[in-house]
């Protein structure tokens, strides 16, 4: 568990020692891809990759590493969706300080927020005003900026007791280039 980020130039050190051949010839396969942290190291030194993913915010953060989307196009959406108000939905019921589930992963301002982005971008790809890569780009643009207000520790499967200072930061999405999603 966590992320590879340190590991990536040793594993490709041995992995390149270890192979008779070029590895620009070779397919890499990244067997517990993640956050595809690993996959993406390998990204320019190999021929293809695969990636094997079994969960769903790991496939959205692989796909979106090779969204070809135009960056005025994506600044422009962040820009709509930062303007956004916050709705009561589904993740601020679940896991909000004020939701009917009483959790404590998100304020409820984020909570509002992230409902808000999220019902919107969902709403734009099901009009197919967005393809497929468009959709994927914002929503791990969207984990991202969660990931930044989320009250846990490093693990996501437990909130904390207390809220910590940087959960009670507005949520705001960011630009991220491609090659930053997976750190």
């Amino acid at each position: 568990m966590g992320s590879k980020k340190r590991l990536s130039g040793f594993i490709y050190k041995v992995i390149s020692n270890s192979v008779e051949q070029k590895l620009a010839d070779c397919s890499f396969c990244d067997l517990f891809a993640g956050t595809g942290i690993v996959g993406n190291y390998f990204h320019d030194k190999v021929k293809s990759i695969i990636y094997n993913v079994r969960e769903y915010y790991s496939f959205v953060i692989n796909s979106a590493f090779f969204s070809n989307v135009s960056e005025e196009k994506y600044r422009g959406m962040l820009a709509e969706l930062n303007q956004l108000d916050g709705r009561e939905g589904f993740i601020f019921n679940q896991y909000s300080e004020c939701g009917t589930a009483g959790r404590l992963y998100f304020s409820s301002e984020n909570g509002q927020k992230i409902d808000a982005i999220r019902m919107h971008i969902e709403r734009r790809f099901q009009s197919f005003e967005i393809d497929q890569n468009f959709y994927m780009l914002l929503l791990a643009t969207l984990l991202k900026a969660v990931d930044k207000v989320a009250n846990t520790a490093s693990v996501h499967c437990a909130y904390l007791k207390t809220v910590k200072t940087t959960a009670t930061k507005n949520l705001h999405l960011l630009a991220v280039k491609r090659t930053e999603l997976s750190s």
